[in-house]
């Protein structure tokens, strides 16, 4: 068992890769201990089990890492097997998929035997990933394990049930995919109507049964149900509804390049569903709080300026983030400028408006009293990869604001100066949990060169290219294990993908470094463009007391700054790889 790090505030727990359950027994005991409260294990934030390792999150103020590691080796020396306790899922399958007599061949049985076998083993969900609701089930059969399709198809239909490696799998909602269709079930496997919306979480058992019904008598209603029901940003009132007598809110003119509601985020990676949340969370809870708001209340995320808004009622409205011009049109045919972070009022018919980014990327609009915003596992957060919560806003769309009062408060703040296109920004990291499987000299290349921020970014992550890309000293394909926001993933082509609030639950690529989280919110602001340079601090510091290896105070001037830089990330790099 090794303590890989995660940044400041998560461990990756990596456990031995020739046993499947050894992550899931491990979870088992970790989620009992917890549910006991007597040990630093209670105070964990959440657990992503994979199939190899856990991914522990952690608040550094609350726990120490040490008192975690000690914990968890601890436990694990009393761990027993025989104490799990779970649910069983029974999943009813029609087993007609295009691959199964294509899978039925490469395992060199009958397509009667494959149906047989497949329902025959006992399967145990190991870890949710890919998508909401999609479960890595592990079975107890030797003969399951299978190639992935040569070539991903674009688009697999919901409840299609698959193989690939030695996992089984239901896919909850439409979308491609490269696993080996076997068949179709009629259940739900995400329901946003239940609680949990996962018909399938880690630990449960799973038990296939052969479904007598033809896919034609079902898929109409069950075609009906995966529209409305599987993961899918939240229905929107039309646009032609009136709006309620003495509605108070905004009108949306025009929404920028795009805008969505973004709050906190939510804690559900046991379900398959990240974070999301705001991306530069620093400047969502200045605005909140220059309107007077909780920090995290949901506020509007608009994301390159060029947003209009006009005001029903009495609003008043707050912007913080990117600098951008501000211009208030009143419904008299005034005109008022905020030069400042600040809260002001919008009376009836008055506009307010946000120009072209001096610098940054992301604003953020809060109301005084909050908007009424729908849920979704506890967050109003629009989650653009798993396509749940809230939808991005449109123009007509009406935004109703909560009961509150109508008085101006907080006081106004500068604008805070932030990354523009062609602009070098530093980005501190600690280095792991996969640096080890990179060369010497890929460690140098990740701090030493400058990144550039590519079109193909998003809420997803930020792409970075640069001359040299980073070179792995492992080649073998990494299990796909969890992920955290701020990860430095690294694909076969060697050019680095910064993952932002709406990244994947796990990945199947070696992170080589974490952001810390100052860093994150100004990654958060990173326009296409932006060059990037990272530094690094010693991971096992504490996080109160970490210190930056390439601090000013070690050189007079940029080049004996990232000398010191590489010698000391050497120095770790090579530390790291012995203790691997």
């Amino acid at each position: 068992m090794r303590f890989l790090n995660v940044g400041t505030s998560a461990l990756l727990v990596e456990l031995d890769d020739r046993d499947a359950h050894d992550a899931m027994s491990l979870f088992d005991a970790i989620v009992q201990q917890q549910r006991n409260g007597d040990s630093s294990l209670s105070q964990l934030i959440e657990i992503v089990p994979a199939a190899c390792t856990l991914l522990v999150r952690f608040d550094p103020l609350e726990v120490s890492r040490r008192s975690i590691e000690c914990a968890i080796r601890d436990l694990r020396s009393k761990e027993s097997r025989a104490t799990r306790v779970s649910r069983t899922i029974e999943v009813p399958v029609i087993y007609d998929g295009e691959d199964s007599d294509a899978v039925a061949a490469m395992l060199g049985i009958s397509s009667q035997q494959l149906i047989e076998r497949h329902v025959a083993c006992s399967w145990t969900a190991a870890f949710v990933g890919f998508a909401p609701g999609f479960a890595y089930l592990t079975g107890d059969d030797p003969l399951f394990n299978v190639p992935r399709r040569q070539e991903p198809r674009l688009r697999v239909p919901a409840g299609s049930v698959g193989l690939a490696g030695a996992y089984s799998g239901v896919y909850p909602r439409a979308s491609s995919g490269g696993w080996q269709l076997i068949g179709f079930t009629p259940a739900l496997m995400w329901d946003e109507q239940h609680d949990p919306p996962a018909l399938i979480q880690p630990g449960d058992s799973v038990r296939f049964c052969v479904s007598h019904e033809h896919i034609s008598a079902v898929n109409g209603s069950v075609a009906e149900q995966q529209t409305r029901q599987s993961p899918g940003f939240a229905a929107k009132p039309s646009k032609s509804a009136p709006a309620p007598i003495q509605a108070r809110g905004l009108h949306v003119d025009r929404p920028g390049a795009f805008a969505i509601f973004e709050d906190d985020g939510r804690i559900a990676a046991n379900m398959g569903v990240t974070a999301s949340g705001a991306a530069d969370p620093a400047s969502l809870h200045r605005s909140n709080i220059l309107a007077g708001n909780p920090a995290g209340t949901p506020a509007i995320e608009i994301t390159g300026g060029g947003a209009r808004f006009t005001a029903v009622g009495e609003v008043v409205v707050a912007l913080a983030g990117a600098q951008a011009p501000i211009a208030v049109h009143g419904k008299d045919g005034s005109y008022t400028g905020i030069a400042r972070q600040e809260a002001f009022l919008l009376n009836d018919g008055d506009t307010v408006e946000l120009g072209v980014l001096y610098d940054g990327l992301r604003d953020y609009l809060a109301v005084q009293g909050g908007f009424v915003a729908d849920e979704v596992i506890g967050s109003a957060s629009g989650d653009t990869m798993s396509h749940i919560g809230p939808a991005p806003l449109c123009a007509g769309d009406f935004l109703a604001c909560a009961d509150g009062p109508h008085t101006v408060t907080g006081h106004a703040v500068d604008w805070s100066r932030l990354p523009v296109r062609g602009s070098l920004t530093e980005l501190t990291v600690v280095l792991g949990p996969r640096d080890d499987w990179f060369t010497t000299q890929a460690i140098d290349d990740l701090i030493g060169q400058s990144w550039t921020v590519t079109p193909r970014s998003d809420r997803v992550g930020l792409r970075l290219s640069a001359a040299r890309p980073l070179e792995r000293v492992v080649a073998r394909e990494l299990n796909s294990e969890g992920t955290v926001t701020g990860a430095i993933e690294v694909p076969s082509n060697g050019q680095p993908v910064l993952f932002l609030r709406d990244h994947p639950v796990t990945g199947g690529y070696p992170v080589i470094a974490v952001l810390d989280p100052e860093s994150l919110a100004l990654a958060g602001q990173l326009p296409t463009g932006a060059l990037v340079r990272f530094r690094t601090v010693y991971s096992d510091a504490p996080a109160e007391t970490a210190q930056v290896v390439n601090d000013k105070n070690y050189g007079e001037n940029d080049s004996e700054k990232h000398d010191i830089s590489y010698d000391s990330a050497r120095n770790e790099h090579a530390l790291r790889m012995q203790r691997g």
